[in-house]
């Protein structure tokens, strides 16, 4: 099947667009989690307060990002929130490929996305360790490889995560969100909240 590379501006603010739906969700994941944390720096003393608060904020991004982006690429046919609404699609790259993405793939391509964050994360939470900013500081590039990679009309503007994982970004049909079956997407099972909302 033939496709049309996505354009790097749209694919960038589907991104964008994207993060900001994670961190709204990040929020709502919070409330439970802040309960848990009160308890373990209560027991824990101040001394670890920093690395806890880090470690409790990237769990609950990473769940709020493991939502919109592994299960929704799986259940709504390669479109997070983001793409869907400015019409892109994930697909698998090879041209005899299956049309969707595999579990595996899309969780290895969130986990290429997502982890420069974390690494950021625990490097300004613990500013004297040299390997953490080792570590940040490889992320920082592997982004910015994955940006320059996207941005280059060549090999289809596939993305770093996109060529570790043998997917690209095409365009596809605009798609609107439908909060009572998207929402529902996000979590992991099989979930029916559209009699409830």
């Amino acid at each position: 099947m033939s496709y049309e590379p996505a354009p790097f501006i749209r694919r960038l603010v589907a991104r964008i667009i994207d993060l900001l739906f994670a961190l709204v969700l990040t929020f709502v994941i919070a409330v439970p989690v802040s309960i848990i944390y009160a308890v373990v720096v209560a027991t824990s003393g101040e001394a670890q307060e920093g690395v806890i608060t880090a470690a409790c904020v990237a769990f609950c991004y990473f769940l709020a990002y493991v939502g919109l982006e592994v299960f929704l690429l799986i259940r709504r046919g390669g479109q997070t929130l983001g793409k869907g609404l400015l019409g892109l699609r994930v697909v698998p790259a090879g041209e005899w490929a299956r049309p969707q993405l595999s579990l595996r793939a899309a969780t290895a391509r969130m986990l290429i996305i997502f982890l420069p964050f974390v690494f950021f994360s625990l490097s300004g939470s613990i500013p004297e360790s040299g390997a953490l900013d080792t570590i940040a500081l490889v992320g920082l590039l592997s982004l910015l490889l994955s940006l320059i990679l996207a941005a280059m009309p060549v090999n289809g503007r596939r993305a770093l995560h996109d060529l570790a994982t043998g997917s690209r970004v095409v365009r596809a049909e605009k798609r609107k969100i439908v909060w009572t079956t998207d929402l529902p997407m996000v979590l992991p099972g099989r979930v029916d909240l559209s009699k409830r909302l």
